[in-house]
C-alpha cells in the first residue's frame, strides 16, 4: 500500500496517530527553541530584552501567517487532488505553491527592512525596548524566505504521506537553534542578536532537509520547471483556501499589539514581561493541537476527494477528542503550577512574578475547549469550503478578540487585559459547535471543490 493510497483505507485512529504524532514532536521541540531562546534572554540578556522580544512577538506571528497562506493552503488543494487520484494536477498545486512562497518570501524581506522600526514603535516599543526589538528583526528578515519554503514543503511532505520527514526537518532546526542559543548567547554574549542568528540558521539547516528530499525525486509530488510558472487560477485557488489560516495569526498580531498596549497602560513593562513567559508557554502547549490539526488535514483532504464521508467525519471526531484531552491535562498543570512554569523565564523573587502567574491562571482559562475552533477550522479548510473556514479564522481573533480586549480593560484593568483572551476564545468555541453540527447529519451533495479537475 502507497503513501497516499493509505489515506483512504487504514484506520482513522492509526492514520491520526501516524500522522498527528510526528507533527506534535516536532511542534512541541518547535515550541521549546522559542522558549529555550526567552530563557537564554531573561536570565543573560535580563527582562528588558524578554520584553523586546514580546513587543517583536506579533511581527513572527505575521511572518507564520504568511507561511501558513502558502502551505495550508496548497496542502489541503493538494491532498484533495491525491485523494482524486490527479497526480498531475497534485504536482502543478505543488510547483505553485513553492514560486508563491519565494516571492512572498521576498517581498516580506524588502518590505521589512524598509519599515521595521516603524512597525515596532506602532506595537508598543519605547526607548528601552526598541533597541532590542529592532535587533532582533533585522536578523530574523534575512531568514524570511527560508521559513516560507521550508513550511511549503513540510506540509507538502505530510500530504504524501511523509510526516516523519516534515518531523524530522523541524527537530533538526530547533535542534540546532538551541545548540546556536548556547553558543551565541551564553558563551558570545551576543544577546538578541544571538537568538535571531540561532533562528534563521536553524530554519536554513531543516530547509535543506526538506530540499534534499524533493530533489532525489523519490517523493510522490515532483518539482517540475513549468509547474513552478504561477497560474492565476491555482494561485487564486491556494489564497482561497488558506485564508482562513493567514487570517487567524493576522488578528493574533493585531491582538497582541493591543493587548501590549493595555498591558503597557495598565501593567507597564512588567506586564509586558509576564506576557513574554506566558505567551513562550502557551505556544509551547498549543503547539500538538496544532499538530494534530496538521495531521488531520492531509486525512481529510484525501477521503474528502475520494469521496469517502463517513471516514472524513469520524477523522474529525477522533481528532477533536485526542486535542481536548490533551489540553484538558495541559491547563490542570499550568494552573496547579503557574509559578514553577514561570519561573523559567522570571526569576521566583522578582515583583514581576505575581503578575507573571496571575496572568497565566486568566489568560488559559479556555485552554481545554479551544482546540474545537482550530480542529473545526481546519476541517471546512481542508474540504474546501472557504467562506466557513474564513469565517471561524477570523471569528476568534478579529470578531471576538479585538472589541473585548479594547473595552474590558477600561473595566477591570489589567485583570480585564488578561481575559480578554479566554472570553473570546469561549465566544468562538460556541460559534464553531453550531457550526459543526450539521456535518454529523446526513448531507445530499458533498461541497464543491474550488480547483476542479482540468
Amino acid at each position: 500500500m502507497s503513501n497516499t493510497t493509505k489515506l483512504g483505507q487504514e484506520s482513522i485512529t492509526k492514520l491520526l496517530l501516524q500522522f498527528s504524532i510526528p507533527a506534535v514532536i516536532a511542534n512541541m521541540v518547535n515550541a521549546i527553541y522559542n522558549i529555550v531562546d526567552r530563557i537564554f534572554i531573561g536570565n543573560y540578556a535580563g527582562e528588558n530584552a524578554l520584553a523586546g522580544l514580546t513587543i517583536a512577538f506579533p511581527l513572527m506571528i505575521l511572518i507564520f501567517a504568511f507561511a501558513s497562506l502558502v502551505g495550508i493552503g496548497g496542502a489541503a488543494l493538494i491532498s484533495i487532488k491525491l485523494g482524486e487520484n490527479d497526480n498531475r494536477k497534485a504536482n502543478h498545486i505543488f510547483g505553485n505553491t513553492l514560486s508563491i512562497a519565494v516571492i512572498l518570501g521576498l517581498s516580506i524581506t524588502v518590505i521589512g527592512y524598509l519599515s521595521m522600526e516603524g512597525l515596532l514603535r506602532l506595537l508598543g516599543a519605547d526607548l528601552v525596548t526598541l533597541p532590542y526589538a529592532l535587533n532582533y528583526m533585522n536578523i530574523i528578515l534575512g531568514g524570511i524566505i527560508f521559513q516560507l519554503i521550508s513550511f511549503a514543503l513540510a506540509s507538502a511532505a505530510r500530504t504524501e504521506g511523509r510526516p516523519k520527514l516534515s518531523m524530522l526537518a523541524m527537530m533538526t532546526s530547533a535542534l540546532t537553534n538551541i545548540a546556536l542559543d548556547y553558543i551565541f548567547i551564553r558563551i558570545m554574549g551576543w544577546g538578541v542578536k544571538g537568538a535571531a542568528l540561532g533562528t534563521i540558521i536553524g530554519q536554513f539547516v531543516g530547509l535543506m532537509l526538506l530540499v534534499g528530499y524533493y530533489v532525489k525525486g523519490k517523493s510522490v509530488l515532483k518539482i517540475i520547471k513549468k509547474d513552478l510558472v504561477p497560474e492565476i487560477k491555482v494561485v487564486k485557488a491556494i489564497v482561497s483556501i488558506g485564508a482562513s489560516s493567514f487570517i487567524t495569526p493576522i488578528g493574533s498580531s493585531i491582538a497582541m499589539m493591543l493587548l501590549n498596549v493595555s498591558l503597557v497602560n495598565y501593567g507597564g513593562n512588567a506586564a509586558i514581561t509576564a506576557m513574554g513567559g506566558i505567551n513562550s508557554l502557551y505556544s509551547m502547549f498549543i503547539m500538538p493541537v496544532m499538530g494534530i490539526q496538521q495531521g488531520m488535514q492531509p486525512i481529510i483532504g484525501y477521503n474528502h476527494g475520494a469521496n469517502l464521508k463517513n471516514r472524513v467525519k469520524k477523522t474529525l471526531i477522533v481528532g477533536v477528542s485526542m486535542a481536548v484531552a490533551f489540553s484538558s491535562v495541559v491547563f490542570i498543570l499550568l494552573e496547579g503550577f503557574p509559578t514553577l512554569f514561570m519561573q523559567l523565564f522570571i526569576a521566583p523573587e522578582s515583583l514581576t512574578m505575581p503578575i507573571a502567574t496571575k496572568g497565566l491562571r486568566l489568560f488559559i482559562l479556555m485552554l481545554p475547549l479551544l482546540s474545537i475552533n482550530l480542529l473545526g477550522t481546519a476541517y471546512f479548510q481542508s474540504i474546501a469550503q472557504v467562506k466557513k473556514a474564513l469565517f471561524l479564522g477570523a471569528a476568534r481573533q478579529f470578531i471576538f478578540l479585538i472589541p473585548v480586549v479594547l473595552s474590558l480593560p477600561k473595566v477591570l484593568g489589567l485583570t480585564g487585559v488578561w481575559l480578554s483572551t479566554p472570553i473570546a476564545d469561549g465566544l468562538a468555541v460556541l460559534v464553531t459547535i453550531v457550526m459543526l453540527l450539521p456535518v454529523f447529519k446526513a448531507r445530499e451533495k458533498e461541497p464543491k471543490v474550488l480547483l476542479a479537475n482540468d
